[in-house]
């Protein structure tokens, strides 16, 4: 008979994360973002205690490097004794940012922390009123790119009535991430495993809502302008065998893209007060936000005709209204998107070329490279098809900014 379960299931944490290329914010605020992460942390914790939760799942990217910080451990192990003080366990596997590889100053954990520190699938046993309950299997990166298919090997070993299977890493196929632990939703339907949960991806996805449940919550906290929208965790209910869960937020900093449509704009004030109004809507959302502000829609002819110059100026004056304000509104830029009355049929066969080679051209060639760089593959993930249509995109309008300079 299953005793009721509740539990979190969180990944990605990713304590000390640099904030690279931000560093020159305004003190408060870039000390904000870059506590972030930590932030977010706290907020699980909280949460743990006051929904009361049998354990926490941590299921890997802990730390943003493998050589990971005294002070991102010493924070981590204070949060786990809270969840000690609470009767709450914590389970812990290392991924490809963590794995135990790195080289780092080595701290005990509290009793109520199970670390899976074997290369290959680890049974751990969850107790509670004396019966065992659950059983909990994972296993640790021990270098930072592990491409075997882990996933085949989990099997249940026990007569628990519920198994949780944690695993960092991709489902074979998807793109834009580096396939680390490929694994098949057949692989984790043949486990036996009640309930999945993934980390590695950073954007939340329900993979099956049943049979198992396969879970990828996502990350705790947004770092940069890929990772948009609310972050946090699960809270799963394990009651007479159904199992329901809810995504809950736990981030401290939202990150956001706010577009503004300047159709209308009949001046720099109705621009300004545009730029208010998608502000004031993301005030609403209850915390801090970093945003990226994108113009769109027919450029007024006041607008083209504005001094070079113009646009930054409203960005500085936004930046300066918010810098100082505890829970800012903080517009990282404001983007020229707009559509510009440049005649593509008529350009020089030169500037026409330039068009066709962006909209049908393979930017794989052009970012190899970059993608190979061991600076860039430490700190982000591959380009999405989404992305690089967006870059593409972005290359267009410049293009267009700069024929209209041209014609000036």
């Amino acid at each position: 008979m299953l005793t009721d379960l509740t539990f979190i299931h969180a990944a990605d944490l990713h304590l000390d994360s640099p904030f690279y290329g931000i560093s020159h914010l305004p003190e408060p605020i870039f000390a904000r973002i870059k506590e972030s992460t930590f932030a977010s942390v706290r907020h699980i914790i909280d949460a743990a205690v006051r929904e009361n939760v049998d354990f926490i799942l941590l299921a890997g990217d802990l730390f943003d490097e493998a050589n990971r910080s005294l002070k991102a451990q010493l924070f981590l192990k204070k949060q786990f004794e809270r969840l000690r003080e609470c009767g709450i366990s914590v389970y812990v596997i290392f991924g490809n940012h963590d794995h135990l590889g790195g080289e780092w100053t080595p701290i005990e954990w509290p009793e109520n922390v199970h670390i899976f520190t074997s290369a290959v699938p680890e049974e751990k046993s969850f107790y509670k009123e004396g019966r065992r309950i659950a059983s909990i299997y994972g296993f640790s990166y021990q270098a930072r790119a592990v491409t075997e298919n882990q996933a085949a090997r989990y099997r249940r070993s026990t007569d628990a009535p519920f198994h949780i299977g944690m695993l960092h890493g991709t489902l074979s196929g998807s793109e834009g991430h580096d396939p680390y632990c490929p694994f098949t939703h057949d692989d984790l339907v043949k486990s036996g495993m009640d309930y999945w949960a993934l980390g590695h991806i950073h954007k939340r996805q329900i993979l099956s809502a049943g049979n198992p449940a396969v879970i990828y919550p996502g990350n705790t906290q947004a770092r940069h302008m890929k990772e948009t929208g609310d972050k946090g965790y699960y809270l799963v209910r394990v009651t007479n065998g159904d199992i329901s869960y809810e995504f809950q937020k736990a981030h401290d900093v939202l990150w956001e893209k706010a577009a503004v449509d300047v159709t209308e704009a009949k001046n720099m004030t109705a621009l300004f007060q545009m730029v208010e109004d998608a502000f004031s809507k993301l005030r609403t959302k209850g915390s801090p936000v970093c945003v990226r502000l994108i113009l769109q829609g027919r450029a007024p002819e006041w607008l083209l005709e504005a001094p070079r110059g113009t646009l930054d100026e409203l960005l500085e004056a936004f930046q300066e209204q918010e810098a100082e304000e505890e829970h800012f509104i903080w517009p990282l830029s404001l983007e020229d998107e707009t559509e510009k009355e440049t005649n593509l049929t008529n350009l020089d066969p030169f500037f026409g070329g330039l068009f066709e080679d962006i909209d049908g051209g393979d930017l794989s060639d052009v970012l190899e490279g970059l993608e190979r760089h061991p600076v860039y593959r430490r700190h982000a993930d591959r380009f999405s098809q989404e992305e690089l249509k967006e870059i593409k995109e972005q290359a267009q309008i410049l293009l267009k900014r700069q024929l209209k300079v041209l014609e000036t």
